[in-house]
């Protein structure tokens, strides 16, 4: 569940995006868009494809006093058998956006997550983050009481970098931490760690990123394919803003 790459999940390019300055609105009035491909969409290290691939598209528009809205969506497959799950997941999204100096800024977003086909209104919630940039690094904390419509809680903190290497080209580094009930299986696993390092550039408008992905679950946890897979992976992934 990712969504537009100035502003997204982390989830989106690098499997928790291939950037945390994927977060970042941008503080003009304007409207502007973006379509992506990808050989996986994975949210915070877990496949939402079934590890197959995926297109994406969003719309974003930004005031100049800092409030922006916009909306994302993208194809998913939780289908298993017996259940055949909705086809695609619609993310709307508001937030606000501002300066504390030239090196520093902040933003707080709410999202409402929606699914459409069988039984996707069952699946729909909210979740509020709120984020701060720094000379490359971004931090953010995301919160929702009732993760995927079940009235559960859930938590995600994450930490990301993005260095300049050499022009047009960047390293992107991120880590996140998920806990709470929305994943706790009552038998001693209520928490994960997602890893990714990446590279990313743009050619001729188009940008590019690469990423490997990790985490720290146990053997007894990782699904290594179909639906859910949840093993360290390769992503890539290409977009194109308008």
């Amino acid at each position: 569940m990712s969504k537009l790459t100035k502003r997204a999940r982390i989830a989106l390019l690098s499997g928790l995006t291939l950037s945390a300055t994927l977060l970042s609105p941008v503080a003009l009035a304007e409207l502007t868009g973006e379509v992506a491909a990808t050989n996986d969409y994975r949210f915070r290290g877990v496949s939402q494809t079934a590890g197959d691939f995926a297109i994406q598209a969003g719309v974003d528009w930004s005031h100049d006093s800092g409030f922006f809205v916009g909306a994302w969506a993208s194809n998913v497959d939780f289908d298993e058998e017996g259940y055949n799950g909705p086809d695609v997941e619609l993310d709307i999204y508001a937030g606000y956006y501002g300066e504390i100096n030239d090196d520093a800024s902040y933003d707080v977003t709410l999202y409402r997550y929606n699914y459409i086909g069988s039984g996707g209104s069952d699946l729909g919630y909210f979740e509020i983050t709120a984020g701060i940039d720094f000379v490359g690094f971004r931090a953010a904390y995301w919160y929702t009481n009732d993760y995927g419509g079940a009235g559960d809680d859930l938590h995600y903190a994450e930490l990301n970098y993005g260095w300049e290497f050499a022009e047009n080209w960047s390293l992107d580094l991120h880590y996140g931490y998920n806990f709470g009930d929305g994943i706790d299986d009552g038998e001693g696993f209520d928490s994960y760690s997602d890893y990714s390092v990446g590279v990313s550039t743009e050619v001729g408008g188009v940008s590019i990123s690469a990423a490997y992905l990790m985490s720290d679950m146990s053997d007894d946890y990782i699904v290594d394919d179909g639906v859910w897979r949840n093993d360290d992976t390769f992503l890539v992934s290409v977009s194109y803003g308008f």
